[in-house]
């Protein structure tokens, strides 16, 4: 464990560091490049999934307490990738039902492995589903991962079809200072913006709550 704790912190400072000299729409491409990469090498050796978890747990904590997550919460997790680390952590840190969903068979094939593996199949359902279709009406929190490509689209999406007291946990890169950028504005015309918060220990990613006009 302590091996696992050491390369954690070199990746952090890494990504840190890289993020710093580059500007937000470049960060966001080698962000979400860098996640795929690592959930292809890792998916494969299920026993060095901690390395990977413990990426997320701080991320996750933070997002439990920005949206005031619980177990009577009804979670849909949008991108759950091949390594499904948010779901379980969100399960297992509040102990409500989560729904995770992406579009690549092959994920969905290999993050329901992951799931198994993790003892948390009663409370992480994974679904193979496009996002800008899937029903969202029933859902309470929705999370939506940094990988996803047209987000944009999905985003106006989520803002049409969630409850009116839903809330959307957005996950993108922020300036050096953890502020919204530019390509992201957008987003103030179709939400409420709520808190942000600056996981600046995970490569400049912030995480934005977002509520129904």
């Amino acid at each position: 464990m302590e091996v696992n704790k050491i390369t954690s912190k070199l990746v952090r400072f890494l990504l840190e560091k890289i993020g710093i000299k580059l500007d937000a729409h470049k960060l966001k491409k080698f962000i979400d490049l860098g996640f795929i990469i690592v959930e292809k090498i890792l998916v494969k050796f299920w026993k060095l999934y901690p390395l990977y978890f413990d990426f997320y747990d701080e991320m996750t904590e933070n997002e439990i307490n920005l949206a005031n997550i619980s177990k009577d919460d009804a979670i849909l997790h949008i991108g759950s990738g091949s390594i499904p680390a948010t779901s379980i952590l969100l399960a297992k840190k509040s102990g409500a039902q989560v729904t995770s969903i992406d579009n690549n068979p092959r994920s969905v094939k290999e993050a329901v492995s992951c799931v198994l593996e993790s003892g948390v199949a009663d409370k992480v359902q994974i679904q193979h589903a496009e996002a800008n279709h899937f029903p969202v009406d029933k859902f309470d929190v929705i999370v939506v991962s940094q990988g996803i490509r047209s987000y944009k689209t999905l985003l106006q999406h989520l803002s049409r079809a969630m409850k009116s007291d839903a809330r959307v946990i957005f996950r993108t890169s922020s300036s050096p200072s953890g502020e919204i950028v530019q390509n992201d504005l957008f987003l103030k015309d179709i939400f409420k913006i709520g808190k942000i918060v600056a996981q600046k220990k995970n490569a400049l990613l912030i995480s934005i709550l977002l509520l129904k006009k």
